[in-house]
């Protein structure tokens, strides 16, 4: 979306991040907070104010889609954006994995070597609930060599010969 009307909703550090990050695409990037949401820390506050990135607090999950546009509604009245990027994080569902010992970053996040073992013997993981970047295409790749992984670990202990 370069030098498209970016709105960013979500909230705290992470929706002031994403801002910050889309800000390299467009000058024209809206933060857009929403309700009961956290604003972002005092130090990404002043890193949106040199951005220009324009924050709107208090944002309620009311969006119209239009063939080329989303209209979002504030509390100062509906505004009108090119693209919606959502920053509202996820919740890392590890607790079965640290049940077993698995390995966990601060936040829950499931610590894996380069070809996605945990510290668990036979326990692999991809995507969001591991430590890293949360994008789709990079869970995808995650995936990819997880599964890969435990074919040539399975292929040690017995191949799998036809």
């Amino acid at each position: 979306m370069t030098d498209k009307r970016i709105a960013v909703y979500g909230g705290g550090e992470r929706g002031g991040k994403e801002a910050l990050f889309l800000r390299s695409y467009s000058a024209d990037v809206t933060l857009l907070l929403p309700i009961g949401e956290p604003r972002p820390g005092p130090h990404i506050a002043e890193r949106l104010e040199a951005a220009a990135i324009v924050t709107i607090n208090d944002v309620p999950d009311s969006f119209r889609f239009q063939s080329d546009a989303v209209l979002i509604d504030t509390p100062d009245g509906a505004l009108r954006f090119d693209t919606l990027y959502p920053a509202l994080g996820s919740d890392i569902r590890s607790e079965l994995a640290a049940t077993l010992g698995a390995d966990r970053s601060e936040e829950g996040c499931l610590t894996v070597d380069t070809h996605q073992r945990t510290s668990v013997p036979g326990l692999y993981a991809a995507g969001d609930v591991v430590l890293g970047l949360d994008q789709i295409s990079h869970a995808m790749g995650e995936g990819g060599v997880a599964a890969t992984t435990i074919r040539n670990d399975l292929d040690e202990g017995k191949p799998t010969w036809r």
